[in-house]
């Protein structure tokens, strides 16, 4: 799943299956093994199915995300039909991919405080350019839509922290140009890769209040009382319009693309839809293949039954799911072996790694145990329950790595401090045991009981009443033996140090109406205790402006520590490493409330794909690019 953050926050909660190994437009390249990717030259035309898990289909078809459509999911789609401004990850790599962005090219002013994008010349599937005037229109619709946008995070006055859209005092757009002038000087590589990354051009098309009639917010004055107004009126119709995915393929909004894909079905009640070429694009990354279904199947098992038949059989996939527990043991020299289903014409994928950390979440904010989770000692405990290595080992059968710290370390790329880079997440439950005595509760039952209440050593800590229980409830999506699994796992070994986990399953869409911070607006956020609910998935740089800062969008945990705030402050304007380092350390002491898990969900991602079908090379920010698939002659 996608909590995606373009590092300002693509956290999204998205959502594929855990422990599926199989999610469309996974990796081609070798780690020295045989990887069974087809080669050679490519084959113009032809279909291919692709298996997708019931609950785990796009929710949203509009490439401004709420909170609760910010997900892998919906970016998986937009993707496709709507090109961002700078589009990152391509080929399993940290690193920006030219041919797939909008933008041709970047100038700063010699201030540093403004920046001029050239946009490259294309078209609207409507034959309209793709120009400077649909970034400002994105730009405007940003700022007045601020508070409803997952990727906004709300300035910190406390230490003048701005980001986008507030960051930007005036849009100037010209032609193919468009010129952003800033309220003062930033580290101008995290403002392109964690801001500017954010955009998506939107077209004059989507300027509408209602069908059938036109807006003004398109033309109005960046950050004008007539720009607030009028794009909050878009906001209404365009919000409504891009959740009811009945209509996605009908409606003329979203047949306007600047992609290589257009929406050609999408059935609401099996959720199965379908994607054509569009014959309109602009661009020189254009299809090979004449359409792509995706077929939903209710569970992972229900999908492998399909692929056994085989390949080419009627109303069979050709990227299919290999579910966790039919997973060969993983061999990086030979990913062939035990492929269950070479001999019906799948090969396996050799896994591309996603820039991502996986983890579940706990709410500060609960009234009855977020006093309990703001402890630094109580989530160094929890997190010394969590036995990665056996979960990968077991449920994932080698097919993945641990998530140690806030920082991926896969695939190559990131900064990583010298702190972090030695730092391990431990398993120990007597070390968790033993943390809990050291702090004022007793450990002789499970759950173990704060018998010390106050702040001073050796006591529970600030609003750790006594008599609190070492307990909570834990959601997590249905639908995967291996989910199962792992959240069973965690359940016994944190009973061992005295932590009782009430583990609840409900489907990732019921999940997803809790993942929001607590509000009066929002009461459901206050309810939750803990969620698993997908992955952080860093878009490209790994600052923590969009997720953990006080007030972020995708900050559901209701987290807030004022010099977290600050250090995060530094790596959005400080050039250079250094800022990021001090972050990286602190935060492996703060009570961050994330307890991590094994990277395998989406992390490490293999699949079952036909004989003679070329897949793209693997996206580091878990996108899908449909358009380097193609059968090969």
């Amino acid at each position: 799943m996608r909590m995606t953050s373009k590092t300002r926050a693509v956290a999204a909660a998205s959502v594929f299956v855990a422990g599926a190994v199989a999610l469309a437009g996974c990796s081609a390249k070798s780690s020295g093994g045989s990887s069974g990717q087809a080669s050679g030259t490519p084959k113009q035309g032809g279909t291919v199915s692709v298996a997708q898990i019931k609950g785990t289909q796009p929710t949203s078809i509009f490439p401004f995300y709420t909170p609760q459509t910010n997900s892998s999911q919906n970016y998986a789609l937009d993707y496709e039909l709507y090109r961002p401004l700078y589009y990152y990850g391509s080929d399993d790599k940290i690193a920006l991919d030219t041919t797939k962005s909008v933008a041709q090219s970047t100038t700063w002013g010699a201030d540093g405080k403004s920046i001029t994008i050239t946009l490259k010349d294309m078209k609207w599937s409507n034959g309209e350019a793709v120009d400077g005037q649909d970034v400002a229109f994105f730009l405007n619709f940003a700022k007045a839509n601020e508070t409803k946008w997952a990727l906004y995070t709300t300035p910190n006055t406390k230490i003048h922290a701005d980001y986008i859209p507030d960051n930007i005092t005036s849009v100037t757009a010209s032609g193919q140009t468009v010129t952003l002038n800033l309220d003062k000087t930033y580290n101008q590589t995290w403002f392109e890769e964690n801001e500017l990354s954010l955009i998506t051009p939107m077209p004059q098309a989507w300027d509408l209040t209602a069908a059938g009639t036109k807006g003004t917010c398109f033309s109005d004055a960046y950050g004008s009382a007539a720009a607030a107004k009028d794009c909050a009126a878009d906001f209404t119709y365009l919000n409504t319009a891009a959740t009811d995915s009945k209509t996605w393929a009908t409606n003329p909004i979203w047949g306007v693309v600047d992609g290589p894909w257009k929406l050609k079905t999408y059935n609401s009640t099996s959720t199965n839809w379908s994607l054509v070429p569009n014959t309109s694009y602009t661009g020189s990354d254009k299809a090979h293949l004449d359409e792509i279904d995706i077929v939903t199947y209710t569970s992972e098992t229900a999908a492998y039954a399909a692929e056994k038949v085989g390949a080419k059989a009627k109303g069979s996939v050709q990227v299919g799911i290999l579910p966790g527990q039919d997973l060969p043991k993983y061999n990086a020299s030979s990913i062939q072996a035990g492929n269950p289903l070479a001999k019906v014409g799948y090969y396996l994928t050799n896994p591309n790694f996603v820039d991502e950390i996986s983890y579940y979440y706990l709410n500060d904010a609960n009234s009855a145990v977020g006093a309990m989770f703001k402890q630094p000692y109580f989530i160094k405990a929890l997190q010394d329950t969590v036995d990665q290595q056996g979960i990968i080992n077991g449920v994932a059968k080698g097919w993945g790595y641990p998530t140690n710290s806030l920082i991926p370390t896969q695939p190559a790329g990131n900064e990583i401090s010298s702190s972090m880079k030695s730092y391990t997440a431990a398993f120990s439950t007597s070390q968790a045991k033993a943390l809990l005595t050291a702090n004022g509760w007793d450990t002789s039952t499970t759950p173990a009981t704060c018998t010390k209440p106050g702040t001073a050593q050796g006591e529970c800590g600030a609003g750790v009443k006594s008599g609190q229980k070492a307990q909570f409830n834990f959601l997590y999506g249905t639908g995967s033996q291996s989910v199962l699994t792992e959240v069973q796992a965690l359940k016994s070994d944190a009973a061992q140090a005295g932590i009782a986990i009430n583990i609840q399953g409900q489907t990732y869409d019921a999940i997803a109406n809790y993942l929001v911070a607590c509000s009066s607006a929002n009461p459901s956020g206050c309810q939750w205790q803990a969620i698993q609910y997908g992955s952080w998935i860093y878009s490209p740089a790994p600052t923590g402006d969009g997720f953990l800062a006080t007030g972020s969008g995708n900050n559901i945990m209701s987290f807030s520590d004022p010099k977290m705030d600050q250090l995060i402050y530094n790596t959005t304007t400080q050039p250079g490493n250094a800022a990021m380092d001090a972050y990286e350390d602190y935060t492996l002491t703060a009570a961050v409330p994330l307890i991590f898990t094994p990277n395998f969900n989406n992390s490490m991602v293999s699949e079952e794909v036909a004989t003679g079908l070329h897949v793209d090379g693997g996206s580091a920010f878990g996108d899908t690019d449909y358009e380097d698939w193609y059968w090969t002659k």
